[in-house]
Protein backbone atom coordinates (compact mmCIF):
# COMPACT_ATOMS: atom_id res chain seq x y z
CA UNK A 1 0.00 0.00 0.00
CA UNK A 2 2.84 2.47 0.93
CA UNK A 3 4.58 1.95 -2.56
CA UNK A 4 1.48 2.27 -4.01
CA UNK A 5 1.30 5.55 -2.62
CA UNK A 6 4.28 6.66 -3.40
CA UNK A 7 4.00 5.56 -6.81
CA UNK A 8 0.49 7.34 -7.18
CA UNK A 9 2.31 11.00 -5.79
CA UNK A 10 5.07 10.65 -7.68
CA UNK A 11 3.22 10.31 -10.75
CA UNK A 12 0.92 13.50 -9.68
CA UNK A 13 4.45 15.26 -8.84
CA UNK A 14 6.50 13.80 -12.03
CA UNK A 15 3.91 12.86 -14.56
CA UNK A 16 6.03 10.97 -17.35
CA UNK A 17 5.59 11.90 -20.80
CA UNK A 18 3.42 9.16 -23.11
CA UNK A 19 5.96 7.69 -25.54
CA UNK A 20 4.72 8.07 -28.62
CA UNK A 21 3.37 11.71 -28.99
CA UNK A 22 5.36 13.07 -25.70
CA UNK A 23 2.33 14.67 -23.79
CA UNK A 24 2.85 14.53 -20.02
CA UNK A 25 -0.34 13.43 -17.86
CA UNK A 26 -0.61 12.41 -14.44
CA UNK A 27 -3.60 10.54 -15.61
CA UNK A 28 -1.65 8.26 -17.84
CA UNK A 29 1.42 5.96 -17.18
CA UNK A 30 4.20 5.48 -20.50
CA UNK A 31 0.61 6.21 -23.03
CA UNK A 32 -1.50 8.43 -23.57
CA UNK A 33 -5.43 7.05 -24.81
CA UNK A 34 -5.55 8.47 -27.81
CA UNK A 35 -1.78 7.06 -28.77
CA UNK A 36 -2.91 3.09 -27.09
CA UNK A 37 -6.03 3.69 -29.26
CA UNK A 38 -4.28 4.41 -32.06
CA UNK A 39 -1.80 0.84 -31.63
CA UNK A 40 -2.99 -1.92 -34.55
CA UNK A 41 -4.52 -4.55 -31.91
CA UNK A 42 -4.87 -7.57 -33.69
CA UNK A 43 -7.97 -8.79 -32.12
CA UNK A 44 -9.42 -5.82 -34.62
CA UNK A 45 -8.56 -8.22 -37.96
CA UNK A 46 -11.79 -9.63 -39.23
CA UNK A 47 -10.20 -12.86 -39.98
CA UNK A 48 -6.99 -14.75 -38.28
CA UNK A 49 -5.51 -17.72 -38.87
CA UNK A 50 -5.79 -20.16 -35.87
CA UNK A 51 -2.49 -21.30 -36.06
CA UNK A 52 -0.03 -18.29 -36.65
CA UNK A 53 -2.65 -15.62 -36.35
CA UNK A 54 -1.83 -14.18 -39.86
CA UNK A 55 -4.22 -11.50 -41.16
CA UNK A 56 -6.77 -13.13 -43.56
CA UNK A 57 -8.99 -11.79 -46.22
CA UNK A 58 -11.41 -14.89 -45.47
CA UNK A 59 -12.85 -16.92 -42.50
CA UNK A 60 -10.58 -19.95 -43.05
CA UNK A 61 -9.17 -21.55 -40.18
CA UNK A 62 -5.65 -21.51 -41.54
CA UNK A 63 -3.78 -20.11 -43.70
CA UNK A 64 -1.91 -21.11 -46.59
CA UNK A 65 1.20 -21.85 -45.35
CA UNK A 66 -0.34 -23.89 -42.35
CA UNK A 67 -1.98 -25.61 -44.09
CA UNK A 68 0.52 -26.94 -46.77
CA UNK A 69 3.24 -27.23 -43.80
CA UNK A 70 1.14 -27.58 -40.50
CA UNK A 71 3.82 -26.08 -37.89
CA UNK A 72 4.56 -27.81 -34.44
CA UNK A 73 3.40 -24.73 -32.57
CA UNK A 74 0.07 -25.31 -31.39
CA UNK A 75 -1.75 -21.68 -31.94
CA UNK A 76 -0.61 -17.83 -31.68
CA UNK A 77 -1.21 -15.44 -28.96
CA UNK A 78 -0.20 -12.17 -30.64
CA UNK A 79 -1.08 -8.69 -29.70
CA UNK A 80 -0.34 -6.34 -32.65
CA UNK A 81 -0.11 -6.14 -36.34
CA UNK A 82 3.47 -4.84 -37.21
CA UNK A 83 3.04 -1.89 -38.25
CA UNK A 84 3.35 2.36 -37.28
CA UNK A 85 3.00 3.04 -34.35
CA UNK A 86 3.88 -0.14 -33.07
CA UNK A 87 6.99 -0.31 -35.19
CA UNK A 88 8.28 2.52 -33.33
CA UNK A 89 7.76 1.25 -29.80
CA UNK A 90 9.72 -1.83 -30.31
CA UNK A 91 12.47 0.18 -32.66
CA UNK A 92 12.85 2.42 -29.13
CA UNK A 93 13.48 -0.71 -27.67
CA UNK A 94 15.47 -3.45 -29.36
CA UNK A 95 17.93 -0.56 -31.11
CA UNK A 96 17.57 2.87 -28.72
CA UNK A 97 17.90 0.33 -25.53
CA UNK A 98 14.75 2.64 -23.93
CA UNK A 99 13.69 -0.42 -21.00
CA UNK A 100 10.33 1.84 -20.40
CA UNK A 101 9.09 1.24 -23.82
CA UNK A 102 9.63 -2.53 -23.24
CA UNK A 103 7.88 -2.89 -20.23
CA UNK A 104 5.33 -1.13 -21.86
CA UNK A 105 5.29 -3.19 -24.53
CA UNK A 106 5.59 -6.45 -22.09
CA UNK A 107 2.52 -5.24 -20.51
CA UNK A 108 0.28 -4.45 -23.38
CA UNK A 109 1.31 -8.64 -24.35
CA UNK A 110 0.77 -9.24 -20.71
CA UNK A 111 -2.82 -8.37 -20.88
CA UNK A 112 -3.40 -9.71 -24.65
CA UNK A 113 -2.11 -13.72 -23.47
CA UNK A 114 -3.81 -13.11 -19.52
CA UNK A 115 -6.74 -15.33 -21.12
CA UNK A 116 -4.84 -18.12 -23.17
CA UNK A 117 -4.37 -21.09 -21.56
CA UNK A 118 -1.82 -20.68 -18.94
CA UNK A 119 1.56 -22.66 -19.72
CA UNK A 120 3.82 -23.96 -17.39
CA UNK A 121 6.82 -22.31 -18.32
CA UNK A 122 7.79 -18.51 -20.63
CA UNK A 123 11.16 -19.49 -22.78
CA UNK A 124 12.41 -16.61 -24.72
CA UNK A 125 13.86 -17.07 -28.38
CA UNK A 126 17.36 -16.88 -28.46
CA UNK A 127 19.79 -14.64 -29.47
CA UNK A 128 23.61 -15.97 -30.44
CA UNK A 129 25.65 -14.37 -27.98
CA UNK A 130 27.41 -11.99 -30.38
CA UNK A 131 24.23 -10.38 -31.55
CA UNK A 132 23.72 -9.82 -27.53
CA UNK A 133 26.71 -8.76 -26.73
CA UNK A 134 26.66 -5.65 -29.71
CA UNK A 135 22.78 -5.14 -28.28
CA UNK A 136 23.56 -5.33 -24.27
CA UNK A 137 20.86 -7.53 -23.83
CA UNK A 138 17.99 -10.41 -25.37
CA UNK A 139 14.77 -8.32 -26.16
CA UNK A 140 12.85 -11.37 -26.04
CA UNK A 141 14.14 -12.25 -22.72
CA UNK A 142 13.48 -9.47 -21.41
CA UNK A 143 9.87 -9.30 -22.31
CA UNK A 144 9.87 -12.61 -21.32
CA UNK A 145 10.54 -12.15 -17.43
CA UNK A 146 8.31 -8.76 -17.91
CA UNK A 147 5.43 -11.01 -18.77
CA UNK A 148 6.19 -13.37 -16.12
CA UNK A 149 6.27 -11.04 -13.45
CA UNK A 150 2.54 -9.41 -14.94
CA UNK A 151 1.06 -13.21 -15.40
CA UNK A 152 3.22 -15.34 -12.09
CA UNK A 153 4.20 -17.70 -14.60
CA UNK A 154 8.23 -18.45 -14.37
CA UNK A 155 10.76 -18.14 -17.23
CA UNK A 156 12.96 -20.99 -19.00
CA UNK A 157 15.88 -19.27 -20.57
CA UNK A 158 16.24 -23.14 -22.14
CA UNK A 159 17.29 -22.38 -25.87
CA UNK A 160 20.69 -21.45 -27.19
CA UNK A 161 21.67 -20.02 -30.36
CA UNK A 162 24.69 -21.51 -31.45
CA UNK A 163 25.59 -19.81 -34.60
CA UNK A 164 26.25 -16.42 -35.63
CA UNK A 165 23.67 -15.13 -38.48
CA UNK A 166 23.29 -11.74 -39.91
CA UNK A 167 19.89 -10.00 -39.75
CA UNK A 168 16.99 -12.36 -40.89
CA UNK A 169 15.02 -9.06 -41.97
CA UNK A 170 14.28 -9.45 -45.97
CA UNK A 171 15.00 -13.24 -46.21
CA UNK A 172 12.22 -15.14 -47.30
CA UNK A 173 10.81 -18.06 -44.79
CA UNK A 174 12.81 -20.73 -46.89
CA UNK A 175 15.69 -18.76 -46.69
CA UNK A 176 15.25 -18.24 -43.04
CA UNK A 177 14.65 -22.38 -42.50
CA UNK A 178 17.94 -22.67 -44.44
CA UNK A 179 19.97 -20.94 -41.86
CA UNK A 180 18.29 -21.56 -38.71
CA UNK A 181 18.94 -25.40 -39.26
CA UNK A 182 21.04 -26.85 -36.97
CA UNK A 183 21.29 -23.21 -35.31
CA UNK A 184 19.85 -23.91 -31.99
CA UNK A 185 19.88 -26.25 -28.75
CA UNK A 186 18.64 -27.13 -25.53
CA UNK A 187 20.73 -26.03 -22.62
CA UNK A 188 20.97 -29.05 -20.99
CA UNK A 189 20.51 -27.80 -17.17
CA UNK A 190 16.55 -27.39 -18.68
CA UNK A 191 16.40 -30.74 -19.94
CA UNK A 192 14.06 -32.41 -17.17
CA UNK A 193 12.27 -29.33 -16.76
CA UNK A 194 10.99 -28.90 -20.43
CA UNK A 195 9.79 -32.82 -20.29
CA UNK A 196 5.91 -32.92 -20.17
CA UNK A 197 5.36 -29.22 -19.84
CA UNK A 198 3.30 -26.84 -21.96
CA UNK A 199 5.75 -23.77 -22.87
CA UNK A 200 4.98 -20.40 -24.53
CA UNK A 201 7.85 -19.39 -26.37
CA UNK A 202 7.95 -15.50 -26.31
CA UNK A 203 9.42 -13.10 -29.07
CA UNK A 204 8.95 -9.30 -30.21
CA UNK A 205 7.99 -9.88 -33.79
CA UNK A 206 6.89 -12.97 -36.06
CA UNK A 207 7.82 -12.51 -39.55
CA UNK A 208 7.86 -15.92 -41.72
CA UNK A 209 7.26 -18.20 -38.28
CA UNK A 210 10.64 -19.58 -39.38
CA UNK A 211 11.78 -19.12 -35.60
CA UNK A 212 9.14 -20.33 -34.01
CA UNK A 213 8.81 -23.04 -36.16
CA UNK A 214 12.30 -24.30 -35.65
CA UNK A 215 12.23 -23.78 -32.31
CA UNK A 216 8.80 -25.44 -31.38
CA UNK A 217 9.76 -28.97 -33.48
CA UNK A 218 13.47 -28.14 -31.03
CA UNK A 219 11.17 -28.46 -27.58
CA UNK A 220 8.79 -30.49 -28.86
CA UNK A 221 11.85 -33.33 -29.75
CA UNK A 222 13.08 -32.26 -25.81
CA UNK A 223 9.73 -33.42 -24.65
CA UNK A 224 7.56 -30.57 -24.04
CA UNK A 225 3.77 -31.58 -23.55
CA UNK A 226 3.09 -28.18 -26.09
CA UNK A 227 4.04 -25.42 -27.37
CA UNK A 228 2.12 -21.72 -28.17
CA UNK A 229 3.86 -18.75 -29.48
CA UNK A 230 3.01 -15.55 -27.53
CA UNK A 231 4.40 -12.12 -29.66
CA UNK A 232 4.22 -8.65 -29.93
CA UNK A 233 3.42 -8.30 -33.25
CA UNK A 234 2.77 -10.37 -36.72
CA UNK A 235 3.55 -9.16 -40.00
CA UNK A 236 1.07 -9.19 -42.91
CA UNK A 237 2.06 -11.62 -45.56
CA UNK A 238 4.50 -10.56 -48.11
Amino acid sequence: MLRLTLTNLLNHLLPAPCLMCGLASADFQLLCPECDAALPRLNREPFLCRCCALPMTSDANLCGKCLQKPPAFRQSSIAFRYEHPLDHLIHQFKYRRQLSSGKLLARLLAETCRHSERPDFLVPVPIHWRKRWQRGFNQSELMAYWVGKHLEIPVLSACRQEHYHHSQKGLSRAQRLKNLRQSFSIKPAYSVKIRASKIALIDDVVTTTATARTLSELLLKAGAKQVDIWALARTPDH
